[in-house]
């Protein structure tokens, strides 16, 4: 009994990513850098949902949202090429890694360590849903997709356990946990007896989504620069 618990508590915590494993999914916060980002992509966000597509929102909410996932589409894709390069950056520059970076090389291991991760994010938001999903997943899924591919333990740990440690998790989990309890919350406006425009359907889901992705986008910079990494990582690292 006693072998097996050992084996037990030996398998588990060989999935839980050691501080070797962190090496590409951790950096220093930088309140400038990520707070450009981050209101830079709310700015492109609210743009592409209010003001880019043809027919208004509240006119004609489906023609309006194939406008908007078109740009958000490019545009989120665009941000996150940028912020992974800003990642791979705080990598080469910052101390206690095994290697040194140059900056002529931030492409290769971007290709070479990111590149496949966008291809699956692309398949991820190209079969997901559609209209009011698709908003849902460019805001919320696509983003982690591309920080954490298909690596089981960093999506259990982040949205199984609610557990973010680097800042790349804390920055992909507000946002996307923001979008999910902005969907849901949208609908429970529907039913009632208000008659406003914005309560018609998908209207409501999407601007709750909005809503709730730039709230946690924001919560994302102040938690990291607060608490930038958690108490169990830095005892990793030690």
């Amino acid at each position: 009994m006693t072998s097996r618990v050992r084996n037990a508590s030996s398998s588990s915590s060989l999935e839980i990513p050691n501080s070797i494993n962190y090496a590409d999914n951790s950096i220093k916060f930088q309140l400038k850098t990520h707070g450009v980002i981050t209101f830079t992509q709310l700015m492109l966000s609210t743009l592409c949902l209010f003001h880019f597509p043809q027919h208004k929102l509240f006119e004609n909410s489906v023609e309006s949202l194939k406008t908007t996932n078109i740009s958000l589409f490019f545009i989120q894709f665009t941000i996150e090429i940028i912020r992974w390069f800003v990642y791979l950056d705080s990598d080469a520059n910052n101390v206690g890694y095994e290697t040194k970076k140059k900056f002529k090389n931030l492409f290769n291991d971007f290709i070479k360590k990111k590149g496949k991760n966008f291809f699956v994010a692309l398949y991820l938001t190209a079969f997901a849903a559609f209209v009011l999903h698709l908003v849902s997943v460019l805001f919320g899924i696509f983003p982690p997709a591309v920080a954490f591919n298909t690596h089981g333990p960093y999506w259990s740990r982040v949205f199984s356990d609610f557990n973010p440690e680097t800042i790349p998790e804390k920055m992909v989990y507000y946002s996307t946990v923001g979008t999910i309890i902005g969907a849901w919350a949208g609908a429970i406006v529907i039913p009632l007896d208000w008659d406003r425009p914005w309560q018609v359907w998908p209207i409501s889901c999407v601007l709750s989504s909005y809503i709730g992705h730039v709230v946690g986008s924001i919560l994302s910079l102040i938690v990291c620069y607060f608490n930038p990494e958690s108490s169990a990582l830095q005892k990793k690292r030690e």
